[in-house]
């Protein structure tokens, strides 16, 4: 009896025992789950291998240097390859409000487009109205685009420090303030003056778009949301000039800042109320809520929003090491050829498509005598073709981009089995040598900017055509065709390198984009400067010869990026490896969820 009731208790103490190891066990998992005890089984477990896109086992006792295994609990934010199960999302704006952000931007960045091209109609209008000469009035076109070339670049830095939002709304605000100083102007001193501060005012919230775009996508959907953003901005430039030519034609030249101040003025309270500040450094993967009321949107009150960007757990991880405010940061970004040479091919073709839109308002009026109302119906071919090819560039980017990056996976999975075949299954071995062999990078210069070259040959083609036609007088259903024609192919050039730009440069993007605004309209000043002298020696149809021949022969200059510019940003990527003692790199776009550049990693490991 005595001997039974022993073997009862010591059952249950080895019960007891059991239940209380699977207890201790349990809670040790839970722990680790979200983060905070890394058990034995996970420093065992598969990690993410960042060169060959799937989970690679590895052994701990192969491997010379012990496994940080905190890494394996980083976010998107801070180490992009290398997902855990309570890995936050890279953005917490879903697929509604990333269109939300596609409507607010392009309703934004329509002013910038539509005050240069609702004053097209009237250019004619204002030599009488101020009296002056054909070269005067160019001139309030080219101050236009000069201050539209620096401004971004200039406060794109701030956009990448401050937060995109308290730069959209100053930028509102001058521009509500110079329409109004327009509208009420009497003398041609204080048209040129406004007009500066009008661009000056607008100008950065194309680039501070491109900014938001890059903080809420990845690259696989960004070429289609940049794709509608720039298709709805463009809208002001498809129906700019008929819209300017319907209201100085009713009322008078004065009724269409009048508009504008109207426009920008709704624009403005809108945005104060719903725009919310996406700059990773400030809101994350928009779960923060920023410090400053400046960068704080009265819509994160309402608590269904909160709800969905989780406002009420912050998700602090995803939070980025912000950017000192460097007014000299577009300097960085030039100092690489490839890039000059993308920006330089970009604003080539942007000023000869405006340089085409100047030219045809004059040879409207002087050469086929046609009313103000006339003449902006005649650039609703242009601005629709415009409109029609920015949008549809940026769907075939997505579709290139994932088709590209499938066939490199399938391609890069073959070459890994067969360099282990050859090296003894020799993981570790195998990884190195294909992370500093940049043949096994993937090629984003070319997924991006391959189809570029047939598109620069179709519009330098359409635009010389148009010269021509505008040259011997030929009919004007002509003339529009080869206006429409050229510009279907010439802005196309301006998404795919935008969409690369911000790929490559994600926490830069405003600064990024700012350099490309600075090449586009700098050049389109230049040219436009020049166009009446020009026209007096070469005529219209020498004029754009000479220009689509320039534009023409740029595009070769693509080959130099699309073929060296993945070797050159590695190679670089190398040196500064080896300056930083880093111990790993991560080879650019071979993960189509990977939002850090090389030169990005470089940055952040000389800030530690």
């Amino acid at each position: 009896m005595v001997s039974k009731l022993l073997e009862n208790n010591n059952n249950k103490l080895s019960k007891n025992s059991i239940m209380e190891d699977n207890w201790n066990s349990h809670s040790q998992i839970s722990l680790s789950n979200n983060g905070l005890i890394p058990t034995d089984e996970e420093s065992d477990m598969d990690s993410y291998n960042p060169i060959t896109f799937d989970q690679d086992s590895v052994e701990i006792d192969k491997l010379d240097e012990p496994i940080d295994t905190t890494s394996l609990y980083k976010t998107k934010s801070g180490q992009h390859n290398e997902p855990t199960l309570d890995e936050p999302p890279y953005s917490r704006f879903g697929r509604k409000e990333k269109i939300f952000l596609v409507i607010q931007c392009a309703f934004t960045g329509l002013f910038s487009s539509i005050a240069g091209s609702i004053y097209y109609p009237v250019l004619s209008v204002m030599e009488k109205e101020f009296y002056i000469t054909e070269e005067q009035v160019n001139v309030s076109v080219v101050v236009y685009f000069i201050f539209q070339a620096l401004s971004p670049t200039l406060m794109g830095g701030l956009a990448d420090s401050l937060g995109r939002r308290p730069v959209v709304l100053s930028s509102i605000v001058l521009y509500f303030c110079a329409c109004i100083g327009l509208a009420r102007c009497t003398n041609y001193s204080q048209l040129i003056g406004l007009r500066c501060l009008q661009a000056a005012g607008i100008s950065p919230v194309i680039a501070v778009n491109s900014g938001i775009m890059g903080d809420v996508t990845t690259k696989a959907e960004r070429g289609g949301y940049m794709g509608l953003v720039s298709g709805t901005q463009v809208l002001g430039t498809a129906f700019g000039a008929l819209i300017g030519a319907g209201l100085s034609s009713r009322w008078s030249w004065r009724s269409i800042f009048w508009f504008l101040v109207i426009g920008s003025g709704i624009c403005l309270i809108v945005s104060i109320i719903v725009l919310p500040e996406t700059k990773r450094t400030v809101a994350g993967n928009g779960s923060i809520t920023p410090k400053s009321y400046l960068n704080r949107a009265p819509i994160l009150t309402l608590p269904s929003v909160r709800r969905k960007l989780h406002l009420d757990s912050p998700e602090y991880s995803t939070l980025e090491k912000k950017n000192k405010v460097n007014l000299l940061a577009p300097f960085s970004v030039m100092k690489d050829a490839e890039v000059c040479c993308l920006l330089l091919v970009a604003g080539l073709q942007y000023a000869t498509w405006t340089t085409h839109q100047t030219a045809l308002t004059t040879a409207l009026a002087k050469d086929y005598h046609l009313h103000v109302a006339i003449i902006g119906v005649c650039f609703l071919p242009s601005g629709i073709c415009t409109m029609i090819s920015v949008v549809t560039t940026g769907r075939y980017l997505n579709w290139i981009y994932s088709k590209k990056l499938a066939a490199h996976k399938a391609w890069f999975e073959e070459q890994r089995k067969e360099l282990l075949k050859q090296n003894n299954n020799n993981i570790r071995y195998v990884e190195d040598l294909m992370t500093n062999d940049p043949t096994y990078t993937f090629n984003i210069y070319k997924a991006r900017l391959q189809p570029a070259l047939a598109t620069l040959v179709c519009s330098s083609a359409g635009f010389c055509a148009f010269g021509w036609c505008v040259d011997v007088h030929a009919p004007l259903a002509a003339v529009l065709c080869m206006s429409g024609f050229g510009s279907l192919f010439s802005n196309c050039i301006l998404t795919m390198s935008t969409t690369l730009i911000v790929d490559l440069f994600p926490s830069k993007a405003s600064t990024a984009t700012g350099c490309l605004n600075l090449f586009r309209c700098s050049l389109s000043a230049i040219f436009i400067a020049c166009l009446t002298k020009m026209v007096k020696h070469m005529t219209y149809g020498g004029v754009f010869t000479f220009l689509t021949s320039i534009t023409g022969l740029s595009a070769f200059l693509l080959l130099i990026p699309i073929s060296m510019g993945k070797q050159l940003t590695h190679k670089k990527q190398l040196e500064n490896a080896k300056l930083l003692k880093m111990d790993h790199i991560e080879p650019l776009g071979n993960d189509e969820d990977s939002n850090i550049s090389i030169q990005e990693q470089y940055d952040k490991h000389s800030l530690k």
